[in-house]
């Protein structure tokens, strides 16, 4: 990885800087992808789960699942979760 840091730092104009940027972009665009698909894979409709949000930890149960998010029912309200959040209980 320092390698990869120190050939960053050579580059000297924009367009292999852009070239580079754009290549991180896609990257980070696939292993996004992969994370949602595997997590969407273990999640079925109707599975509790647990949401670890910033201030604390809340539960609920899935009502519908997308590419990347799903529905969960918390206390009454739907709510769309990623599912890179949540996990099984």
């Amino acid at each position: 990885m320092q390698k990869l840091i120190k050939l960053i730092d050579q580059i000297d104009n924009m367009q292999d800087m852009n070239n580079v940027i754009a290549s991180l972009k896609i990257r980070r665009a696939f292993l996004k992808n992969k994370l949602a698909r595997e997590a969407r894979a273990t999640f079925t409709i109707g599975d509790n789960v647990k949401i670890t949000s910033r201030s604390k930890d809340l539960f609920g149960v899935i009502t519908d699942i997308k590419r990347t998010n799903a529905h969960v029912d918390i206390d009454g309200q739907s709510f769309r979760v990623p599912l890179s959040i949540m996990e099984a209980v």
